[in-house]
């Protein structure tokens, strides 16, 4: 179950320690570098420690939730007695909804604080 906070006081998580992945969309290393990035960004710019790492979290946590329920759901597939027939049934299902994911997935840009 992903965690709903990473950060208490001046100490946060990010990447893994935050959000452990399925490896199904490959996308564990790259949440963990827009972490940092988005993280990087906020300490810049906040005045205070802690007031950046809450904004971390308000910003972070929804995205790689997504992420995360989305890399369990296609990692599940392997899983399946029927791998191939489940498989073809999601991609019939969701075949329009995977471009939008992918767009939203690959065009990120973290807001500026």
């Amino acid at each position: 179950m992903p965690l709903t906070r990473w950060s208490r006081g001046r100490v946060t998580l990010l990447g893994d320690a935050a959000h452990a992945m399925v490896p199904a969309l490959g996308q564990g290393a790259n949440t963990a570098f827009e972490d940092a990035g988005e993280l990087a960004q906020l300490l810049a710019r906040q005045p205070g420690v802690e007031e950046a790492l809450a904004r971390y979290d308000t910003s972070r946590i929804y995205r790689t939730q997504i992420i995360h329920a989305r890399s369990a759901l296609q990692g599940s597939r392997y899983y399946e007695p029927d791998v191939e027939k489940f498989v073809r049934g999601v991609l019939e299902q969701a075949n329009a909804d995977q471009t939008a994911f992918e767009d939203w997935l690959y065009s990120y840009t973290p807001p500026v604080p």
